[in-house]
């Protein structure tokens, strides 16, 4: 559609909706997190230990989630509307089990629920969209001149620029399991979106996005009563064949990521176990299975003076009068709470640890605030797609020896990432350390902070403010603790049978490929700021938008290699859709210089925003030049002659499976990439899943995981092309 047409279209309809600039502070008055009450309110914990985070147990039956529109208290009870009524709970979005309308009164959290899923026993799950924004101010958030779901609803093909008008149409949203290994068509696929049944302001024409997929019962046809997927649902029947990890659910719309899931609240855990494994003595292989093992869902957020969520909605250029580039709040929510606090006694606890921001990170450790001591030490067991060989040390109080050897003191997280830590607040050096800072007399509780200290677009954190997560009192009584130790030295995966160690592609000490791995092809792709008069306009991957044609099409079984060149001032979270891969390294490289031939490589020699990469993309283009792309896939120079200092290899903490990791400035990140099972032995001869990854030409995507980002173009499809000799046991239509 041609661009004054489609502007046409949009000013005629800009004609009919009243919901414009004028009015986009109706959210109400920004209120200073400053001003807000800290360590008031308990840390919301599972079900299965007694709290008010709802834990579902999957099983062969299906799981019903009610995308709903209600109240939560994430402020203190002490807090007091500008408006001077009570403080009755924030509005929000989220999922909920059962019930198709919303709880009468507040509820203690919007996070969740936590879905404990079995590996190899499918789950299904039917969600159903009865979201409305009757209270949220999510329609003043909205920007349709993004290419999103809001002018596809509307029957619109493309979007376009300085249109001041909100969508108004009823709430769109599609659900996401965020490091799954499944079908692309139920991977929840931003353009898999479906309306909600409640009508909204306006109607629109459009119901479903263009890949949306429905699903089918199996589970209600195995019982003789299938129930087809009603306009507002779908249903996923995820085959969970992959290895135990703590994955996560969010929503994932075209242009309402950022708005929907990681500030409105449509997120939850999913955790992923497997009982067959064999774990160390006192490690528990269900994960969440009582009161020492601890979501810890962290986010971001921003209010207004009547308690209600905030979100910034005046852009810093006019062709997105309402996006900005990367959303920071002021204050700091876990599980759903502003700056809880959790009791512990001195005994191990197990934290499966999720940033669900927006964009901010989160460089963590724990500290007294009285005398400055640091500690507890941490330990990583698991990363994104698993669990680690052996746990990993997070000391704060670290030597300089120790740091040289590759000792962390801190843990580093980027949004999308997830850890599961486990930390001792019975750790023998540091309470040795905190009672000599206390003179023998330690306070009962002692009170110690989850420090964050990691910079954002607006600078460092403040100490008091941003700069804390949320706090422990640990009490004097220390249990008998037979769980895992960590600090023993016992590794969590033996090698022996039932304790497979991880499937290396990438060696973690070298930064190279691992022993027996070779890379089929090698992409060089670029992340690339284009900029507008007041700031950033957008980012993309590979200099392309959205809607380009495929160009990241992979073959199931083949290895490949992605060298990804950040040429922006940002770190980036750069997550892969369908698979879980491994961080090699990361080079440093003379941006002015890589830049220079980038942009001479474009027609006139100026770069050309938005066109694809300068040259051709693949060996086998008209025009291909090896010499200057030195054989590589992606259609830019060759990074190698910019190359400057050595290849870092991963941190202790990144060097296992992973589906999102931060890809520096002025770096180069390197990640091996298996179109395969992550269970599989290198070289195996049935590197295929059981089901057919693009049934239905389904697509996945690649992008960055700050949502501001994905939500204006840093997002590209990706296609994976079946095995055509493979064995598929999970079938479309039948299987889900």
């Amino acid at each position: 559609m041609k661009v004054k047409k489609v502007l046409k279209n949009w000013l005629a309809l800009g004609a009919l909706l009243s919901l414009a600039a004028g009015t986009a502070f109706a959210q109400g008055i920004p209120f200073p997190g400053s001003k807000i009450p800290q360590f008031v309110d308990p840390l919301p914990l599972l079900s299965a230990a007694g709290g008010s985070m709802e834990t579902v147990i999957a099983g062969s039956g299906e799981i019903t989630l009610n995308m709903l529109e209600f109240q939560a208290k994430m402020l203190p009870p002490t807090f007091k509307p500008a408006n001077g009524l009570p403080y009755t709970g924030t509005w929000v979005f989220g999922y909920r089990v059962g019930p198709t309308t919303a709880p009468a009164t507040a509820v203690d959290t919007y996070i969740g629920p936590v879905i404990v899923a079995t590996r190899n026993q499918p789950t299904q799950v039917r969600y159903v969209n009865n979201l409305t924004a009757s209270n949220i101010f999510w329609r003043e958030w909205t920007d349709v001149t993004l290419h999103s779901a809001f002018h596809q609803a509307y029957g619109i093909e493309m979007p376009a620029p300085f249109i001041t008008t909100h969508y108004r149409g009823p709430v769109l949203a599609v659900p996401h399991l965020h490091g799954g290994e499944d079908p692309a068509v139920i991977d929840g696929g931003p353009e898999a979106w479906f309306a909600s049944d409640k009508p909204g302001l306006d109607a629109i024409s459009v119901s479903h996005g263009p890949a949306y997929y429905a699903g089918t019962d199996v589970v209600g046809t195995l019982a003789g009563t299938p129930r087809a997927a009603a306009l507002n649902e779908a249903i996923y029947r995820y085959p969970n064949t992959q290895e135990a990890a703590p994955l996560w659910f969010h929503d994932h719309l075209l242009g309402g990521t950022r708005l929907n899931a990681t500030f409105a609240g449509l997120a939850g855990a999913y955790a992923l176990i497997d009982p067959s494994l064999t774990l160390p003595a006192g490690l528990d292989p269900v994960g969440l299975g009582g009161r020492l093992s601890v979501p810890l869902v962290i986010q971001d957020r921003m209010f207004d003076t009547n308690g209600q969520l905030f979100f910034p909605n005046i852009g810093i250029n006019p062709e997105h009068p309402y996006w900005i580039p990367e959303f920071v709040g002021d204050t700091i929510v876990v599980n759903g709470k502003t700056w809880p606090y959790m009791n512990v006694d001195r005994q191990r606890y197990r934290f499966y640890v999720i940033d669900g921001s927006n964009s901010r990170p989160y460089d963590m450790f724990l500290q007294d605030q009285v005398t400055g001591i640091k500690g507890p030490r941490m330990w990583v067991i698991a990363t994104d797609g698993g669990y680690l060989d052996k746990p990993v040390l997070i000391d704060p109080n670290a030597t300089g020896a120790q740091t040289k050897a590759g000792v962390q003191k801190s843990l580093f997280m980027m949004p999308g990432e997830r850890y599961e830590v486990i930390v001792d607040f019975n750790d023998p050096l540091w309470l040795a350390a905190i009672t000599t800072a206390y003179a023998g007399v330690v306070p009962n509780p002692l009170n110690i902070i989850l420090r964050n200290t990691a910079p954002t677009v607006n600078g460092n954190p403040k100490a008091s403010t941003e700069g804390r997560i949320m706090q422990f009192r640990v009490s004097a009584t220390a249990p008998a603790d037979t769980s895992y130790n960590p600090a023993g030295g016992t590794p969590i995966r033996t090698g022996n049978p039932g304790s497979p160690k991880i499937v290396r592609l990438a060696d973690p000490v070298l930064g190279t490929l691992a022993a027996g791995v070779t890379a089929n092809k090698t992409r060089e792709l670029t992340l690339v700021e284009i900029a507008g008069l007041g700031g950033p306009l957008e980012v993309l991957v590979n200099n392309t938008k959205w809607m380009a044609p495929l160009s990241e099409v992979m073959t199931e079984g083949e290895t490949e290699v992605w060298e990804i060149v950040n040429t922006t001032m940002d770190k980036h979270p750069i997550h892969l859709h369908g698979l879980q891969f491994q961080l090699m390294n990361r080079q440093p490289y003379d941006p002015k210089a890589f830049m220079a031939a980038y942009n001479l490589a474009f027609t006139g020699g100026v770069l050309i925003p938005g066109s694809g990469p300068p040259l051709p993309y693949s060996p086998t283009d008209v025009g291909y030049n090896a010499a200057v792309q030195g054989g590589k896939f992606g259609g830019n120079p060759d990074i190698t002659p910019y190359l400057k200092g050595l290849a870092v290899p991963p941190l202790a903490s990144e060097a296992g499976w992973k589906d999102t990791v931060m890809m520096n400035p002025g770096e180069v990140s390197r990640i091996a990439v298996r179109i395969a099972p992550q269970d599989k032995a290198i070289n195996a001869t049935d590197l295929y899943w059981t089901y057919q990854p693009n049934a239905l030409n389904g697509v996945y995507v690649w992008h960055c995981h700050i949502t501001d980002h994905e939500d204006n173009e840093m997002m590209r499809p990706s296609q994976f092309l079946p095995n055509p000799v493979a064995a598929r046991t999970y079938l479309q239509g039948t299987d889900y």
